[in-house]
């Protein structure tokens, strides 16, 4: 009997892993609201290494949230990070994203 708590431990971890990586409830948990709408995002892949970012619209209470969900995937690695940041963030991450989108080096 004892032999089986370690085995329950470890599918118990692996569900919950897959509940967050899986469903937009989960996702939602990770950024600290229910994801109201998600677009579909952008990708890059350099080599073996892909990278996706996804946009969340996410209610946060009173003000609904932006989230960036990055994702990085190599051969046999999975990792996901979640921001969550207010409006106002979001407007200055967009304008500094077309500030760099746009930048011509003088030389």
């Amino acid at each position: 009997m004892a032999d089986i708590i370690p085995l329950i431990v470890i599918f118990a971890v692996l569900g919950i892993v897959l509940f967050v990586m899986l469903t937009r409830r989960g996702k939602g948990m990770l950024f600290g609201g229910r994801i109201i709408k998600t677009y579909d995002g952008v990708s890059a892949k350099r080599r073996m290494i892909a990278s996706k970012i996804k946009v969340h619209v996410i209610d946060g209470g009173g003000e609904n949230k932006v989230g960036l969900e990055l994702v990085t995937t190599s051969l046999g690695s999975y990792q996901m990070m979640p921001a969550t940041l207010p409006a106002a963030e979001a407007r200055k991450l967009a304008a500094l994203l077309l500030e760099a989108a746009d930048y011509h080096a003088k030389h």
